[in-house]
C-alpha cells in the first residue's frame, strides 16, 4: 500500500513553524510555542523516525506547558513507537482528558499492541464519534488494522468509510489493497481496474494488477501491465525484470534472454540475472554457453553469505545436467554430489542420479 496522504506537515505554515523551532535550538535562545505547535513538531520528527529530536521537542514543550495533554500524548506515542507499550499505557492513563480523540485513538493503538483488537475497537469507535467521522482518522484506523492483519475489523471500518465517502480514491484503494492482502484476487483485480479507469498513469495500481495476474499464472496479462509501467516510467527496472519473468514463464526463452542480458549489463554483480540468462540458454539448448554462465553464477553465489541451500540445490542440478549433456560426466557427478549433500530428497537431483549411474 502506498501513502499518498498530503498533510499539515507539508504546509507552508508548518514549514515556517519548524524552521522557527530549529533556529531557536541552533542559536540557543528560548522562544514561546503553543502546546499544539510543540506537539505537532514532536509528531513530525516521530513519524520521520527521528525519535530523539521528538523527545527534545517534548521536553521543551513540557517546560513551557507542564502536564499538557497534547504534549503528553506525543510522549506516549514515542514510548509506543519504541516498543515500550506498558510505559505508554501508564502515561495515557494518567492523562485526564476523556474527550480527547487523539488520546482515545492512542489508547486503541496500545490495546492493539497488547493484541486486544476488540478493546482497541471500542477506543477507536469513541475517537471517531468525537471526530465527527473524520476521514483522516478513519484512514488511520483502517491502515492500523491492515498492518496488524486484523482483516475482519479492517473490512468493518472500510464498509463504514465507503458509505460515508463512496467516491474517495483513498478508501477505494484501501479496499483494493485489502482484497490483495487477503487473497481475493478477482475482487482486487476489479477494484484496481476501477481505479485505473480514472487514474491510468498510476504505476502502483498497474503493479498491483500485474502481480495479481502473475499469481494467477496469467502471464500474458501480467506482462501487459508491466509494459504499461515501462511506458509510463522507462527507468523502472523492476517492471522490466518482472516483464522478463512473465516472458520466461511463457517459454519465450529468446525474448526473456534479451531482457535479462540487457539488465545484466547495467548490474553485472547480479547472480540472479546471470542465472536466468543461463536458464534461457539452457532451454534454447545453447548448452556450452549455459554451462559457462552457470559456473559464473556459482562463483558469484559463493560470495553471498546469505545464499540459501535451496538456491545451491537448484543451481547444482542445472550444472550437473548441463555438464552431463556436454560430455563432462566427471563434473556432472561432482555437482550432483554437492547438490545431494544439501538436498538429499530433491526429486530432480535423484532423477539425475539414476540417469548418471545407470549408464
Amino acid at each position: 500500500m502506498k501513502d499518498d496522504s498530503a498533510s499539515y506537515y507539508d504546509s507552508r505554515e508548518f514549514t515556517e513553524l519548524l524552521a522557527s523551532y530549529e533556529n531557536m535550538l541552533e542559536d540557543g535562545s528560548s522562544v514561546y510555542f503553543d502546546s499544539m505547535d510543540i506537539a505537532n513538531i514532536a509528531e513530525y520528527y516521530s513519524i520521520n523516525g527521528e525519535l530523539d529530536k521528538s523527545d527534545t521537542a517534548i521536553e521543551y514543550g513540557l517546560r513551557l506547558h507542564p502536564s499538557d495533554s497534547d504534549i503528553l500524548i506525543s510522549k506516549a506515542n514515542n514510548l509506543l513507537r519504541r516498543g515500550l507499550k506498558d510505559e505508554a499505557r501508564v502515561l495515557t492513563e494518567s492523562i485526564t482528558d476523556p474527550d480527547n480523540q487523539e488520546l482515545l485513538y492512542l489508547k486503541g493503538e496500545i490495546e492493539l499492541a497488547f493484541d486486544r483488537p476488540q478493546e482497541a475497537d471500542a477506543y477507536f469507535t469513541h475517537a471517531v464519534q468525537l471526530s465527527d467521522n473524520d476521514p483522516g482518522m478513519l484512514n488511520d484506523i483502517i491502515v492500523k488494522y491492515m498492518d496488524n492483519r486484523n482483516f475482519e475489523l479492517c473490512q468493518k471500518w472500510l464498509d463504514m468509510a465507503l458509505v460515508l465517502s463512496p467516491d474517495s480514491r483513498n478508501f477505494i484503494e484501501l479496499q483494493a489493497d485489502l482484497y490483495f492482502d487477503t487473497g481475493q484476487s478477482d475482487s482486487a483485480i476489479e477494484w484496481y481496474n476501477h481505479l485505473l479507469d480514472e487514474f491510468a498513469y498510476d504505476t502502483y495500481y498497474w503493479d498491483q494488477l500485474a502481480r495479481l495476474y502473475y499469481e494467477k499464472n496469467e502471464f500474458a496479462k501480467s506482462r501487459e501491465c508491466f509494459e504499461f509501467i515501462e511506458a509510463i516510467d522507462p527507468t523502472d527496472k523492476s517492471a522490466r525484470m518482472m516483464k522478463a519473468s512473465c516472458i520466461f514463464n511463457m517459454d519465450d526463452w529468446q525474448g526473456a534472454y534479451d531482457i535479462y542480458s540487457s539488465l545484466l549489463q547495467d548490474d553485472p554483480a547480479s547472480y540472479t540475472l546471470l542465472y536466468y540468462c543461463a536458464r534461457c540458454l539452457y532451454e534454447m539448448e545453447r548448452l556450452e554457453d549455459a554451462y559457462d554462465k552457470f559456473l559464473d553464477t556459482l562463483a558469484m553465489l559463493m560470495l553471498d553469505k546469505d545464499a540459501t541451500a535451496e538456491m545451491y540445490v537448484e543451481l547444482y542440478y542445472y550444472l550437473a545436467d548441463t555438464a552431463l549433456k556436454t560430455g563432462r560426466k566427471d563434473m556432472a557427478q561432482r555437482f550432483l554430489a554437492d547438490g545431494l549433500s544439501l538436498g538429499p530428497d530433491d526429486e530432480d537431483l535423484n532423477k539425475l542420479y539414476k540417469m548418471i549411474y545407470t549408464d
